[in-house]
């Protein structure tokens, strides 16, 4: 009986084996595909820059096979390798252009980001009243601002940049995607921190974490 019960168990720890190994199998694969759904928007931009027009509406979705790369695009920038060395107006144009892109979407991601997270955090920890009611679920309050269609929003801001100096300035740039993308990241960031429990910052308190 002993040895049959034996059997029986390691049976039993096989099929749970291979129910793991197989659920791993499904995870990865599933992880694998997604990764690559999510890069091929990438991949397309990149092999595209390097086609010609006729190459480009003819949609062939493997690079360097049906044609034959081209420098034409970059050529147009100043950019290719035969140009690199060379003055080039096109060039400079194009490296300002990116620069205040680059610039402009750091800041206004790094400054909403430590906004948000501020925001989202008080929140989620302390108690308040919202006029008659008593710690409601605001998110709504916040995502509705995306409701807005934005040329709703362009005359007030023209006005408010003009009175405070702004138009055609980089700090305007990144004060208008800051206050665009911070409603949602205050409600992704307060659902993260309603999610850890309050248990867990006391003990860490009592610990000698400051605040």
């Amino acid at each position: 009986m002993a040895e049959k019960q034996i059997f029986h168990d390691h049976d039993v720890d096989r099929g749970h084996s291979a129910k793991w190994y197989a659920s791993r199998i499904a995870i990865y694969g599933i992880l694998i595909f997604w990764t690559i759904v999510c890069l091929f928007p990438i991949y397309w931009t990149i092999t595209t820059s390097f086609k010609l027009a006729p190459n480009v509406m003819q949609g062939h979705m493997v690079p360097f096979v049906d044609y034959t790369p081209a420098w034409k695009g970059w050529e147009s920038l100043g950019l290719s390798p035969d140009l690199i060395g060379q003055e080039s107006t096109v060039r400079e144009e194009f490296v300002k252009r990116f620069t205040n892109s680059a610039i402009t979407s750091v800041s206004a991601s790094v400054l909403a980001v430590v906004l948000g997270t501020m925001a989202a955090y008080g929140l989620s920890r302390f108690r308040y009243r919202f006029g008659f009611m008593r710690n409601p679920d605001i998110s709504f309050f916040f995502l509705s601002q995306l409701i807005l269609p934005p040329v709703v929003l362009a005359l007030p801001f023209l006005v408010l940049y003009r009175s405070l100096d702004l138009l055609d300035t980089r700090i305007g740039l990144i004060f208008l995607y800051t206050l665009t993308v911070l409603p949602i990241v205050i409600w992704i960031m307060r659902d993260q921190f309603q999610s850890i429990p309050v248990e867990l910052e006391e003990a860490a308190l009592v610990d000698g974490l400051s605040i």
